[in-house]
């Protein structure tokens, strides 16, 4: 029986430099007079714009971030909206491989566990990751990695998980290592092992809890 360890992606391997996942490093070389807090409300408010189940490409995300930052400026009543900011903040947030910051022990961890395990990604997230993880240098140590945008399903419609799981023997032992304890729970209902990843130190649930991917290698151990 193979072990499997299928990791999310966002506050799991990887945050944003902004911390704000729709806020793009360089925003404040972009935009004038606008504040961070004016930024993150006008974003959330306009997020659901994002909510595409079809994007296969960075073209295709450079587009639907080019719209969304159209609505977040004229929310903002922004005095200079033009083709050019608005593609400056999109290409920003598409192709600056610096908006994520791994956390500091990701890459050697990874490759510690992938040579007793098979390691996948399952994650809400858009095809630029493909080359983040690429360039970054880890996205070989996966034996499989599913993107929402690119397969149609979000981890929240479940069918991302029954896709996955259709890529691997039915025998295996699959893990599941995520930030969030609803995702973790619908994990568990197609028989995963739901570990929660803790980085703040803040949540409080009944599943195992570790706080870095050092902590997953220690705990793993008692599996074998």
């Amino acid at each position: 029986m193979s072990k499997n360890l299928f990791f999310d992606v966002g506050r799991t391997l990887l945050y944003p430099k902004t911390q704000n996942w729709f806020i793009p490093p360089n925003y404040n070389n972009i935009l004038n007079n606008v504040t961070l807090k004016e930024l993150k409300k006008s974003t959330e408010k306009h997020k659901y714009l994002l909510d595409e189940r079809h994007i296969n490409t960075e073209e295709e995300e450079f587009e639907m971030f080019s719209k969304f930052y159209l609505y977040v400026l004229k929310d903002l009543n922004y005095p200079d909206i033009n083709q050019q900011v608005i593609q400056n903040l999109a290409y920003d947030c598409v192709y600056n491989d610096d908006k994520f910051i791994f956390y500091k022990e990701v890459k050697d961890e990874l490759i510690s566990l992938s040579k007793n395990y098979n390691l996948y990604v399952i994650s809400d997230a858009w095809p630029s990751t493909y080359r983040i993880l690429k360039n970054y240098g880890i996205f070989d140590l996966f034996k499989n990695v599913f993107i929402s945008s690119d397969l149609g399903f979000k981890k929240s419609d479940k069918t991302l998980f029954e896709i996955a799981l259709e890529k691997i023997p039915s025998t295996d032992e699959n893990f599941f290592i995520d930030d969030r304890y609803d995702l973790l729970k619908i994990s568990e209902s197609y028989g995963f092992i739901p570990i929660i990843i803790d980085r703040d130190d803040n949540k409080l649930t009944n599943y195992i809890e570790i706080n870095n991917l050092t902590h997953l290698n220690e705990l793993l151990n008692y599996y074998k």
